[in-house]
């Protein structure tokens, strides 16, 4: 009896390395839009993207990003990028992503998400979703009467 709980201890401990190995520390975090968080009327026709990718572990690091962007919150949650879908991007930048989706209009809500590799290729879950909203982006938009002086 006192030999097969040795064993299990001692299995118990061996597989706990191997658990911590499996998923990695590595988050997404602070998603931004052209250095904002949730921005309402960019101006900019392709928007930057940025996130810090945090981790408790030293030595942490992305190899590479996945950006996922929808028209809606519940194409977001079901994993399908309408707007643009980045796929694997081998990269460890996190800054100055350019948006490389479908074409934006004035006023369009984006709903996006982002997941990172670590240095072992293992994939994070998901960021939090974020948003952003186009501005007037055509002159033409603008339909307001000059106020006189």
């Amino acid at each position: 009896m006192m030999l097969s709980r040795i064993l299990f201890v001692g299995a118990a401990i061996l597989a706990t390395p191997v658990l911590l190995v499996a998923a990695p520390n590595l988050k997404v975090d602070t998603l931004r839009c052209e250095y904002l968080e949730n921005p309402l009327g960019l101006g900019e026709a392709l928007p930057r993207l940025s996130w810090v990718p945090r981790s408790d572990e030293r030595g942490q690091s992305q190899s590479a990003y996945q950006v996922l962007a929808a028209s809606s919150p519940e194409l977001l949650a079901e994993d399908k990028g309408d707007l643009w879908d980045s796929t694997k991007v081998e990269s460890p930048e996190n800054a100055h992503i350019v948006y490389e989706g479908k074409p934006l209009v004035s006023k369009q809500p984006v709903w996006w998400k982002v997941r990172i590799w670590d240095a072992a290729g293992e994939p994070t879950e998901w960021s939090e979703p974020a948003s952003w909203e186009m501005g007037l982006l055509d002159p033409s938009d603008w339909k307001a009467q000059w106020i006189e002086a």
